[in-house]
C-alpha cells in the first residue's frame, strides 16, 4: 500500500518482547512514547496510522493538533468488528471524525464512519507484483489454504474436505504453534503444514499452487490471501459474503464454510481451471485500474488536507 502511494518512509513501532495481556500496559506505553518522540523529530505534515492497533491513533491525533498535521487511518475490518479495538467508542468515533480520512474496505464501513460525520474512502489492498523465492511442490494440483488458526477460519472443514480428496495437495500456511495439535495430527497425508513463511517464500507459495483458498465466517471480511492471490492471477475459492462477492466476481468459486461445499468449489475449478483463470486475470486488471484511480483521489486528498483546503 505505502510503496504504490510512494511513500518511502516507513515505521513500526513496537517493543520486542513477547505479547500478553499482562505486559500490554508496559508495551503499548513503550510505542506510545516512542511514537510521539518520532514524529516530533520527523514532523511530517500528513501521517498514515494503521487501525488496529487503534491505540495508535490518539497519539497521532495529539501530535497533529500540536503540530498542525492532518492523518488518514487505514482501517482494517478487525476495528469495527472486535470489541477489543473498538472500545471506547465514543473516542473512536472522535478520531475518525478529526481524520483528513479513513480508509475502509466496504460500503457497510463507510457508512459508519460517516455517520459518525468523519470522511471515508473506499480502497482495497492494492494489486501489486510480489517478489518472490521458488517454493518447491510435489508437481500434482496444490491448493493454498491461506490461514493464520484465527476463530474465523473454518480449517477443521477444509481438513475435512482435502480427506477426500487425495489426489490434490493442500498446503496451510500459519504459525503451526497457534494451532489444535489434535487437530494437525488428524490431517491426511495430502495435507502440509507449512508453519510461518518470509514474505518471498509465501508468495512463492501462491505462486506454485494452482488455486487459492481464502475463507472467513465473518461477514463484511476482505479477505487479503483472496488480493493477493489476484495480483499473481491465481484463481481463488472464497466464502459466500456478498462482500466477497461483489469483489471477487471472475475467476472465483464461492462457497458455504461447510466441508462438501469446499470439497464442490475445488472441484469445479480443478475441472474448469483454465476458465477460471482467465477470469482472475481479467478481474486483476480491472480492480488494478480501479486501484489507480483511487491512488489519484487519495493524493488529492492529501494535497487539499495538506494545503488547508
Amino acid at each position: 500500500f505505502a510503496r504504490e502511494l510512494g511513500i518511502e518512509e516507513l515505521h513500526y513501532v513496537y517493543l520486542d518482547t513477547r505479547r500478553s495481556r499482562s505486559n500490554a500496559p508496559v508495551r503499548y506505553a513503550y510505542q506510545a512514547v516512542k511514537t510521539l518522540r518520532l514524529l516530533f523529530q520527523k514532523r511530517p505534515e500528513v501521517v498514515f496510522v494503521q487501525n488496529p492497533p487503534s491505540f495508535a491513533v490518539p497519539f497521532v491525533y495529539l501530535y497533529c493538533a500540536l503540530s498542525g498535521g492532518v492523518y488518514i487511518i487505514d482501517s482494517h475490518s478487525d476495528v469495527f468488528q472486535r470489541d477489543f479495538w473498538n472500545r471506547p467508542r465514543w473516542l473512536h468515533r472522535f478520531l475518525a471524525k478529526k481524520a483528513a480520512a479513513t480508509i475502509v474496505t466496504d460500503e457497510h464501513f463507510q457508512a459508519r464512519v460517516n455517520e459518525w460525520g468523519g470522511r471515508s474512502r473506499i480502497i482495497r489492498d492494492p494489486i501489486t507484483p510480489y517478489a518472490t523465492a521458488e517454493f518447491p511442490t510435489n508437481g500434482g494440483f496444490s491448493v493454498v489454504v491461506v490461514n493464520k488458526y484465527a476463530d474465523d477460519e473454518p480449517l477443521a472443514e477444509v481438513l475435512a474436505a482435502a480427506a477426500e480428496l487425495e489426489d490434490i495437495s493442500f498446503y496451510v500456511t500459519g504459525k503451526k504453534s497457534k494451532a489444535n495439535p489434535e487437530m494437525l495430527a488428524k490431517a491426511t497425508s495430502n495435507v502440509c503444514f507449512t508453519d510461518f513463511l518470509p514474505d518471498a517464500q509465501y508468495y512463492g507459495l501462491l505462486n506454485a499452487c494452482q488455486v487459492v483458498m481464502s475463507l472467513t465466517t465473518r461477514d463484511h471480511t476482505l479477505q487479503c490471501g483472496a488480493c493477493e492471490a489476484m495480483s499473481l492471477e491465481k484463481p481463488v475459492i472464497t466464502s459466500n459474503w456478498p462482500l466477497l462477492q461483489s469483489y471477487f466476481h471472475r475467476g472465483t468459486v464461492h462457497v458455504d464454510n461447510t466441508s462438501e461445499d469446499i470439497r464442490r468449489g475445488i472441484v469445479e475449478i480443478k475441472a474448469n481451471y483454465e476458465a477460471y483463470t482467465a477470469g482472475m486475470r481479467e478481474l486483476r486488471k480491472q480492480h488494478r485500474e480501479e486501484w489507480e484511480r483511487n491512488v489519484v483521489e487519495l493524493t488529492q486528498l492529501i494535497r487539499q488536507t495538506a494545503e488547508g483546503g
